[in-house]
Formats: structure tokens, sequence, C-alpha cells
């Protein structure tokens, strides 16, 4: 009965992520969703984590992997040293940019940080349970994006006695990397305005 009633509750969660997107601002919407409980359906070496059925599963690095949802890619890099340290990321909500919001839950923290681009593109990242997600989308689909974001990375759940293994044997050190979104050097002059290379998805 619980599994029902947990599936269920993805079900919910994932499908009415349009009205969740109509009617809850950014940080209420972020909160709702890191709060329900979900079912990794996507296993990685030492982790799992649910990813929305109306995702794919572009590229899988090990530790990066790249999502595809609406041609909108998103970069979700697992931070597993992060995790074994209980590293605590010290973000300051940023008045510079197009949007900054730091929460928490269960005492793990988070941030999410928009930046305008070019081209009516918006960058995101996100950054909850020791891991991290970048995206670049229209404004109109911004709060789809955080809702997605938000919803995977609350799903990661990682394997204690797989990770402890990989550290103690040096395993990870070697494969572990950061996956991002490409951009320019920093224009100091310009520090709002980011010339990403969006990396879209065509057919």
């Amino acid at each position: 009965m619980k599994r029902i009633i947990i599936l269920f509750s993805v079900f919910l969660l994932v499908g009415c992520t349009n009205s969740l997107s109509s009617t809850l601002t950014y940080e209420s919407s972020i909160m709702t969703v890191v709060k329900e409980e979900k079912i990794a359906n996507t296993n990685g070496k030492g982790f799992k984590y649910y990813k929305p059925r109306d995702f794919s599963l572009l590229e899988d690095n090990i530790y990066n992997h790249v999502l595809l949802n609406k041609g909108n890619k998103y970069f979700v890099n697992i931070d597993i040293n992060g995790y074994y340290s209980k590293h605590k990321e010290d973000y300051d909500v940023n008045s510079d940019v197009y949007y900054s919001y730091k929460f928490y839950f269960n005492d793990i923290n988070g941030f999410v940080e928009i930046k305008e681009g070019n081209n009516n593109y918006f960058y995101i990242k996100m950054m909850y349970n020791y891991s991290n997600i970048e995206v670049s989308v229209k404004e109109n689909e911004i709060k789809e994006a955080i809702i997605n974001s938000a919803v995977i990375l609350s799903s990661i759940q990682y394997n204690d006695k797989v990770i402890s293994h990989l550290i103690s044997t040096g395993d990870l050190n070697s494969k572990e990397t950061t996956y991002e979104i490409a951009k320019p050097p920093k224009d100091e002059s310009n520090k709002n305005i980011l010339d990403y290379n969006y990396g879209k998805y065509e057919e």
C-alpha cells in the first residue's frame, strides 16, 4: 500500500508540473517539490535518482548525465565527493542577476541562480542534495525548468557502501568531473549578460 501511495504521489507531482508552473512562485514551487517522496528509476555508480517520464537520457558519463526534455538539455552533475564529505555550499544571494534564491530542507541547503543570456535564453543553475543541474531555456520555460530540476535533485539517493568503497580505493577521483554548459571567459564590463553556448538539441 505504501508503494502505491508513493507512486501516486510521484504521478501527481510530475503530472501537475504545468499546474505548479501557473499557480506558485519560484520559491513555493521548489519547496513543494523537494518535500515530495519519489521513487528512483535511473541508476548510477553509487547513486540513483528519479527521471521524469517525459525526459530521456541523452548521455551517461558516470557522474555526469545529460537529460533531454522538450528540446532542452539538463546537465546533471552528481557530486559524490560532496556527499561523502557532507559539504555545504557557501552561497550568497546575488542581487545582480535575474533571479537568486537560497533554500533549506531536511538540513540540506541549496540554491538556484538564473542569469540572462543572449537570444532570449536564460541560464539556470540549481544546486541541492550535494549535486547540481544546469539548463538553458526561454523565459516562458523558466518555472517548469526550475520544477524539473528540483524534482531530479531532490530524488537523488546515495549508496553509502558503494561510495565508501570508491573513496577508499581511489576509483572515484579519476572519473568524477564537472559537466557544464560551455561559456566564454567572464567579461567584467558586462557581468549580467552571458553569451552561453546553450546546446539546444535538434533532430
